[in-house]
C-alpha cells in the first residue's frame, strides 16, 4: 500500500511539473513573439534609425537572459543558446544602426518564437 501512494505522488508531482513547465514556457514564447513583433514594426516603420532601439533591445535581451537562466533548468542549452545568441548580434547590429543585419536577426528570432515551439514546449523527457 505504501509502494502504491509512493507511485501515485511521484505520478502527480511529475504531472505537475510538467504542466508547469508547459505553462511557463508557452508564457515565455508568447511574451518573447509580442516583443519580437513589435521590434520587428519598429524596425520597418523607421529603418535608418535602428540605433535608436538599442535600448529596447538591451532590455529585451536582459529579459531573455534572465528567463534562460529558469529555462536552463529544464531544456537543451544549445537551443536556448540560438536565441541568446542571435540577441547578442541584434544588440551590435542596432549599435551600429546595421539594418540589413538588424532585421535578419529580428526575422530569425521571430522564426524561432513562431515555429519553434515544440523545441521548448512538453516535453516529458525533461521531466524524467
Amino acid at each position: 500500500m505504501k509502494r502504491l501512494l509512493a507511485v501515485i505522488i511521484i505520478t502527480i508531482s511529475l504531472f505537475t511539473l510538467a504542466t508547469y513547465e508547459c505553462i511557463s514556457v508557452a508564457n515565455i514564447n508568447n511574451k518573447l513573439e509580442a516583443d519580437v513583433s513589435i521590434l520587428y514594426e519598429n524596425f520597418e516603420d523607421d529603418p535608418e534609425h535602428v540605433s535608436s532601439f538599442t535600448e529596447t533591445v538591451k532590455t529585451l535581451k536582459n529579459n531573455w537572459d534572465s528567463k534562460e537562466n529558469a529555462l536552463c533548468l529544464m531544456f537543451n542549452h544549445k537551443d536556448l543558446s540560438c536565441i541568446t545568441d542571435t540577441f547578442t548580434r541584434l544588440l551590435a547590429s542596432v549599435k551600429n544602426n546595421d539594418y540589413d543585419n538588424a532585421i535578419i536577426e529580428v526575422n530569425l528570432l521571430k522564426e524561432y518564437s513562431e515555429k519553434n515551439r515544440h523545441v521548448m514546449g512538453f516535453n516529458l523527457q525533461n521531466v524524467l
